[in-house]
């Protein structure tokens, strides 16, 4: 006998984006995973005496989203910060008057933390320093983080109080910017996640819970029930953090967590499970970082490449970050580096970002047989920035996903978040688009359609993270992971997808959020 079903979902208008039975109008549910997909008719005789239906009343359902480059702990973290971002802070005195303003809502001596400003577009086109800092807050220790989250610029206060001193030296490929008397002036690159853990002792355990529970609501509502998160730094210590919060379900998307070069060798982290976890917790790539941000190559060609072959080796999947052209070479060529001297068939090695890419780089990334993870709705939340700062000859080469497709190189999209928003219809409607946030299009000959910008948020995240065969499509033995939206991408005008409401979020079988 056919076990009935625990869920029936009908009226719908499934897009199952499976090419074999691409559209359907109902789905049934059985523990947790999709039992058959049809018409009502074919699902009929499913129906038990405790299933569950739902009209969908002819809305839309998807594969839940999946967002395959986000930091789940740094935008619980900014959730709960002073925003400083260019619209509410276009200069250093603009941000030192809101820390100014929260300093005096804030007990003496307790942490103000504030994000967001981006030096090439303040109005002093330069990083604010501790000195501004303590202007504005000289009884508070105070931490800005970088849009991009890059930098980190720390008051006097903070800087006392973490224990940095004249003679203060940050770990290997980090920059301590000094003043004219050599001392630290505040300003910390490529330095984030060690200040993070120098700041631990300092945090709240409600706070950062608090911080956690407004984020994972925010990503239901947007309908994301996968998550990778992309930590450069992550190890034992954040795959325990993730554990309890999935254990105590404050955090319900499913994660894949990066692995931070420095943490592989751990052999409590290599112990844990490559395998899903009993509360949707997995480990995936070695994250590493290339990056010219502060003028020149960090690590060195020669260094990324061993680091490739070392790991390659081992087993492990990579996923280098990689945003100027330097970096994407480095990478695309460390990645063939590795595939020559160790050949390993279905690697999936992965180049993070990839903005900055002509066709003579893709080419070198299509022969590193690499996927690329990238962030499309950058274009419409930083598009000013690359208009005024992008050397214009790059500018039609800027995220470029027709010419990924047009190279048949494989490719996902992610968020980023918290350096933009985790809403995966505003990324798609940017990826359509390509138009910034006040209508200005960059590169409009790299857009895509609808269906190509929702493959990229579901079958090919999680073929980048190797979990097609339980995730991205909407097809029987896979999870019923879900998301319900108020209409059809695919047929909305592209200047509208961003406004489609999520109705519902369904993680494995259960409503996880409803309108």
């Amino acid at each position: 006998m056919t076990p009935k079903a625990d869920l029936l979902l009908l009226n719908a208008r499934v897009l199952t984006l499976e090419p074999s039975q691409p559209h359907a109008s109902a789905v049934a549910i059985k523990s947790g995973r999709i039992q058959a997909v049809g018409s009502i008719k074919d699902l009929d005789p499913l129906t038990g005496s405790t299933t569950k239906h739902i009209d969908c009343h002819g809305m839309t359902l998807l594969p839940g989203f999946h967002d395959a480059h986000c930091h789940v702990l740094a935008f619980a973290s900014r959730l709960l910060q002073l925003d400083c971002t260019l619209e509410k802070a276009p200069s250093i005195s603009h941000i030192s008057d809101l820390i100014a303003r929260q300093s005096r809502h804030t007990p003496p001596c307790q942490w103000i933390r504030a994000y967001g400003y981006d030096e090439r577009l303040l109005n002093e086109a330069r990083h604010p320093t501790a000195a501004d800092l303590d202007r504005a807050a000289p009884d508070h220790p105070v931490r800005l983080d970088h849009r991009t989250g890059h930098a980190t610029v720390l008051n006097t206060p903070a800087m006392i109080l973490l224990g940095i001193g004249p003679n203060f030296q940050g770990p290997p490929h980090s920059v301590v910017l000094r003043d004219e008397s050599g001392n630290p002036n505040g300003v910390f690159l490529e330095m984030t996640p060690e200040i993070g853990r120098m700041m631990s002792p300092f945090r709240s355990e409600n706070e950062f819970e608090d911080g956690v529970k407004r984020a994972n609501a925010l990503l239901l509502s947007k309908g994301i029930t996968t998550v990778q998160d992309a930590g450069a730094n992550n190890g034992i210590d954040q795959f325990n953090t993730f554990h309890k919060l999935k254990a105590a379900r404050i955090l319900s998307p499913r994660l894949t967590m990066m692995v931070g070069l420095p943490h592989t060798h751990n052999e409590e982290l290599r112990s844990a499970t490559t395998r899903h976890h009993e509360n949707g917790l997995r480990l995936g790539a070695t994250k590493i970082m290339a990056t010219s941000t502060t003028g020149e190559l960090r690590p060195s060609a020669e260094e990324l490449a061993e680091i490739a072959v070392d790991q390659h080796r081992r087993g492990r999947q990579l996923a280098f970050h990689a945003v100027e052209a330097e970096a994407i070479i480095a990478a695309a060529q460390a990645i063939a580096d590795a595939r020559r001297s160790h050949p390993r068939p279905d690697h999936r090695h992965r180049i993070e970002h990839c903005a900055e890419a002509p066709s003579e780089i893709l080419k070198l990334v299509k022969e590193s047989g690499a996927t690329v993870v990238t962030q499309p709705g950058f274009i419409r939340h930083h598009g000013a920035k690359y208009l005024d700062h992008v050397d214009p000859g790059l500018l039609p080469h800027l995220y470029p996903l027709a010419s990924l497709s047009n190279h048949k190189i494989p490719w996902a999209a992610g968020s980023d978040a918290p350096v933009s928003t985790p809403d995966p219809l505003l990324h798609v409607q940017a990826a359509v688009t390509r138009r910034t946030a006040d209508g200005t299009s960059i590169g409009p000959h790299q857009a895509v359609c609808a269906h190509e910008a929702l493959k990229a948020w579901t079958t090919e995240a999680a073929r980048s993270t190797f979990q097609e065969k339980v995730l991205g499509t909407i097809k029987p033995g896979k999870y019923a992971d879900l998301v319900l939206l108020a209409a059809d991408p695919a047929q909305t005008p592209p200047q509208e997808i961003a406004a489609i409401e999520v109705a519902m979020t369904i993680i494995e079988g259960r409503i996880a959020w409803e309108a």
